[in-house]
């Protein structure tokens, strides 16, 4: 419950310094190899400060397989590397992140993401266990807006937003 996984309030503007190396030793701790597609994967998402898509390394790597790319970013959200968001229409994003549990605010104009490790959950899921017997080991928050840069400067419709 999130009692057991919160952290004391933090809000996170900058993605974590992780190094390919990092992420290696990781891999290689859950019981997977570092192969080269997956090595300039990672070494791709790494650089990256903003959410982005499948898709998005697919065209931009097309010599590595839609199937290694899709495979290898959720094995990188599954070891904690990286967050996966989603989308209207349930399509998935990742953000590179700080491991632990946290939470997100994200600009529904141009996509900024901001982790948050507060959480208003913890009597709503002791509540909710109590009153549903549910065993509830997990949660997920995001929360859309618009950041401080996009309300001065008016753009286009909401790209993202809330499902």
């Amino acid at each position: 419950m999130c009692g057991r996984l919160c952290y004391p309030f933090d809000m996170n503007t900058t993605a974590p310094q992780l190094r390919p190396s990092d992420v290696d030793a990781l891999l290689l701790e859950h019981g997977y190899r570092m192969t080269m597609p997956r090595r300039r994967i990672v070494v791709s998402v790494l650089g990256r400060d903003r959410p982005f898509t499948a898709e998005q390394l697919v065209a931009e790597m097309p010599e590595i397989g839609r199937a290694t790319i899709y495979r290898t970013l959720e094995i990188l959200a599954s070891v904690d590397v990286l967050t996966r968001l989603l989308q209207p229409g349930g399509h998935p994003s990742y953000i590179v992140d700080k491991p632990g549990h946290r939470h997100h605010l994200v600009c529904s104009e141009c996509g900024t993401v901001v982790s948050f490790t507060r959480c208003p959950f913890d009597d709503v899921i002791r509540d909710l266990t109590r009153d549903t017997d549910f065993a509830i080991h997990g949660h997920h928050l995001e929360v859309f807006g618009l950041c401080p840069t996009c309300q001065v400067t008016p753009g286009p419709s909401p790209r993202f937003a809330a499902v």
